[in-house]
């Protein structure tokens, strides 16, 4: 193990688009940043697929909404709701709403749909001109605040993925953009309250569709029959 100590204003254990965002502002900001994924690869299938209207004015602000638009996503302006017909055969449309409600006071009154893979991309280039890289693939092993530097009190152990080398790190501050198996979490004793983490399962295809489907250029949300 490194014992090197070399110091961070923070340490980002995640580079998703939480992650990759948080990173973003600080780094055009000055601070010096530890980012770790323990992924080898950016995101390569479709996640979080979308940004929502008040994301994109964010990111309109922080003179990245180009980059996002220079992909060509789709925008969706209004959400469909189908339900299994009372009979029993087929589905039938229950509803349709905007996706960006009059109330809420946005710019850009539709969603993004775009691949979470671009949107990291916009973000890791972002990153990039301003000197930092995502260091992959790295991984948190464990942390602590020993109070040995009040300065930087964290102390973050973290190992590299490929070649088993551990190293400790000192940060002023320790944020965890993991998602739902987050080690940070697990570590501080907070427990999530779902009541079934595996009630939803998204699926994403890319493809050519050809269909009399009367929604099939807006947001559909469909149960499946066993729900």
């Amino acid at each position: 193990m490194s014992f090197t100590h070399e110091k961070y204003d923070i340490v980002i254990v995640g580079a998703g688009p939480v992650g990759l965002l948080l990173a973003v502002c600080l780094a055009r900001w000055g601070y010096r940043i530890k980012l770790l994924d323990n992924r080898e690869h950016p995101t390569l299938t479709g996640r979080a697929d979308g940004v929502q209207p008040r994301s994109l004015h964010l990111l309109q602000n922080m003179d990245l909404k180009r980059q996002i638009m220079a992909h060509g996503p789709a925008k969706a302006y209004e959400v469909a709701f189908w339900d299994p017909a009372p009979t029993g055969e087929g589905i039938h449309r229950t509803n349709n709403l905007p996706t960006c409600p009059e109330y809420i006071d946005a710019r850009y009154p539709f969603t993004t749909m775009l691949h979470q893979g671009l949107i990291e991309r916009v973000f890791i280039e972002d990153l990039n001109r301003h000197g930092v890289d995502v260091q992959r693939p790295w991984t948190i092993t464990g942390f602590e605040n020993n109070g040995n530097n009040p300065a930087y009190p964290v102390e973050v152990e973290i190992r590299d993925l490929k070649t088993q080398e551990d190293e400790k790190v000192r940060a002023k501050y320790l944020f965890s953009g993991e998602g739902a198996r987050s080690f940070v979490r697990e570590k501080l004793g907070v427990k999530m309250h779902l009541k079934d983490p595996v009630a939803h399962i998204w699926g994403v295809m890319d493809g050519v569709v050809r269909t009399d489907f009367p929604d099939i250029r807006v947001w559909i949300l469909e149960p499946s029959l066993d729900i």
